[in-house]
């Protein structure tokens, strides 16, 4: 044989032991599916629970709700993913199935991008849509860059995973979009290396993890109470929301304007539902009092007074109800374990700003009007909001908390 055919041959063998590695690598990360992004068949003990898909979920949420098509929609940021249950009881047949499209960390607008994309891909009839205060604030020292809001150029990062009816970006950044998300889940050796992370880590207990509905169950909340106490949850959360809101400058507005991003994209929002004929409830997350306590030692508790009177408003318009959680007495002032205290939590928190799956059971009998919780309904968190009922609303949550912080 001549060297040119020996050559020949090895480049074919080379060729074929890469094509037989890459498909077996992707064969395994399509039967694993450790992000859930292909919607691959949970197996209990193989794939069930995605330890990894936490860190993806911006990617993935998007292709988890297509594959659902969800009727209802629970829409927000990381507080209402963690303790609004696409499985409570007190849906209804006629609300399921319900899909959790809460996205941790992201901006206000992409929020509501993530919620009708879920809306579009089950024409969903309800969504309950959580309205955060620090989602809303801003740098009022100087003014925003255009208005009316570039929303293209706003959603550019994620806008080719959506599916949004009138709003799509063209069918180029959707296939190459689309296309980047699947090969890379596929052929990368980051994603095989996950994928034997997830097998291994199935019968670990307490990984992270999210649902084929978007729910975080928040095992990684309950390893940290388990190894290191509750207690480092609320340290971290306090100092951390201490830090966030030790800005000069923060507010509603940009400097000289009385309109603002977030609030457009709320309007934006409930125009699009109002147009699709999808029912809305909008809801204000319930925090710790400790959360209220940081928010006023940082000089921002008008500012959160002033934001609620701009959202009821705004609900006020568009003719959807808007109910406000926060509140200042024995759900939200529970005390927390002390420093040497592990493995025992507190009944209705995580930490400061993040909620359970208990309270959102209390959220959800009240949002719904439903009659599926044991718990002292009445006495609950809770209140619909309106333009008549609000001042004293505020005014009692006002000297609750100034009773709370110790004045007068």
């Amino acid at each position: 044989m001549d060297t040119a055919s020996q050559y020949r041959r090895f480049l074919i063998v080379l060729a074929a032991s890469f094509a037989i590695s890459c498909a077996l690598a992707a064969g395994i990360n399509y039967l694993i599916d450790p992000y859930g992004l292909f919607g691959t068949p949970r197996v209990d003990g193989i794939n069930a629970r995605k330890p990894t898909a936490g860190e993806r979920v911006r990617t993935t949420k998007p292709y988890m709700a297509s594959v659902l098509g969800p009727t209802t929609v629970i829409a927000g940021n990381s507080r209402p993913e963690l303790g609004l249950d696409p499985q409570s009881a007190c849906w209804s047949e006629e609300d399921k199935p319900v899909f959790n499209s809460g996205i941790p960390g992201a901006g206000f607008y992409m929020q509501t991008q993530y919620a009708k994309h879920a809306l579009s891909a089950g024409k969903g009839k309800k969504v309950l849509l959580a309205v955060d205060f620090l989602d809303f604030l801003t740098d009022t020292t100087t003014p925003s860059d255009t208005f009316p809001p570039d929303w293209a150029h706003m959603s550019a990062s994620y806008a080719g995973r959506l599916d949004i009816p009138g709003e799509n970006s063209s069918p180029w950044k959707i296939i190459s979009t689309q296309a980047q998300d699947k090969l890379s889940a596929l052929f990368s050796l980051s994603t095989l290396a996950d994928s034997l992370l997830t097998v291994i880590q199935q019968r670990t207990p307490f990984i992270t993890d999210r649902r084929t509905d978007g729910f975080n169950p928040g095992n990684d909340y309950e390893a940290i109470v388990r190894n290191e106490g509750q207690f480092v949850l609320f340290k971290q959360k306090n100092d951390e929301l201490a830090a966030r809101l030790d800005k000069p400058g923060l507010g509603l507005f940009p400097a000289g304007q009385e309109h603002s991003t977030d609030f457009e994209a709320l309007k934006n929002f409930l125009a699009w539902s109002e147009a699709e004929k999808v029912e809305i409830i909008l809801f204000i997350n319930p925090y710790h009092v400790d959360y209220f306590r940081t928010i006023y030692s940082a000089g921002l508790w008008t500012e959160l007074e002033s934001w609620k009177r701009h959202i009821t408003r705004i609900a006020n318009d568009f003719s959807v109800p808007l109910w406000d959680f926060n509140s200042v007495d024995a759900y939200s002032n529970e005390t927390p374990p002390e420093r040497s205290e592990r493995g025992t939590s507190i009944h209705w928190y995580w930490e400061p700003a993040h909620y359970k799956r208990e309270m959102g059971e209390l959220m959800l009998a009240k949002l719904l009007n439903r009659s599926c919780v044991t718990e002292d309904f009445p006495l609950s968190p809770g209140i619909r909001l309106s333009i008549e009922n609000l001042e004293q609303h505020l005014a009692e949550l006002r000297s609750r908390l100034l009773t709370s912080v110790g004045q007068d």
